[in-house]
């Protein structure tokens, strides 16, 4: 796993997270929208990096970013 704990993808929506997969950092991002059945979430574009899809399906994890405090 990633090292972090499994999240419940719902609960993602507007945070910013890190996707994993194998143990490898995939990408970080803000979570966009997850599917209803939270088996999938997309990541908003920034810059040269695109909307993208990924799916628990597929072997994807994602975990919440801590954001420093003010």
């Amino acid at each position: 796993m990633n090292g972090g704990t499994e999240h419940e993808w719902n609960n993602l929506i507007g945070r910013p997270v890190q996707v994993w997969k194998n143990g490898h950092l995939i990408r970080t991002g803000y979570v966009d929208d997850v599917a209803q059945a939270a088996g999938a979430l997309w990541l908003e574009g920034h810059g040269v990096e695109g909307r993208a899809l990924y799916q628990k399906a597929d072997g994807y994890s994602a975990k919440p970013v801590c954001e420093a405090a003010p």
